[in-house]
């Protein structure tokens, strides 16, 4: 996954998001392209008295349009953490659900927590409040994060 770290004025973000090979542009001439081939290839097989070969194709360009469609979907995930000052504002998005939380940087605490008996997520804590990133990353990545945001967040302001 690709995580990307951005500092402008005072303010320092990370944002996740999957690696996407191919663009949307590129998805849809993709399916264009098999669709044709099929076509063609399907009508000749009905020319020749193969008649059942169209239905079955129908229902493959289908399966494959349903496949490309849930890329689509998980393509707009993210999670993001922004850190300023005062602040700490963490958002995602994973398939339809967005969650946003906002913690004062003086009583955030940053640890790494299992969840579902996978890899550790990065875990900030505040006032009873939590939030778990790192889904969209490696290990590695799940570590630097948060040796990078526990050294930002030790810091006097």
């Amino acid at each position: 996954m690709a995580i990307t770290m951005k500092e402008a004025a005072g303010a320092r973000s990370w944002i996740a998001r999957p690696n996407c090979s191919l663009t949307p542009t590129l998805r849809r001439g993709l399916i264009a392209l098999i669709l044709a081939a099929s076509l063609i290839t399907s009508t000749a097989f009905l020319l020749a008295g193969a008649w059942l070969v169209l239905p079955f194709a129908g229902i493959e360009l289908f399966l494959l349009f349903l496949a490309l469609r849930a890329i689509d979907r998980q393509a707009s995930d993210y999670e993001s953490i922004r850190l300023d000052d005062d602040s700490l504002v963490v958002s995602t998005r994973q398939s339809a659900a967005s969650f946003s939380r906002r913690f004062q940087t003086a009583w955030a605490r940053v640890t790494l927590e299992p969840d579902d008996g996978r890899e550790p997520l990065v875990c900030i804590r505040a006032h009873g409040h939590s939030a778990h990133v790192g889904r969209l990353l490696t290990p590695d990545q799940r570590r630097q994060l948060f040796s990078d945001l526990s050294s930002r967040l030790a810091r006097p302001h």
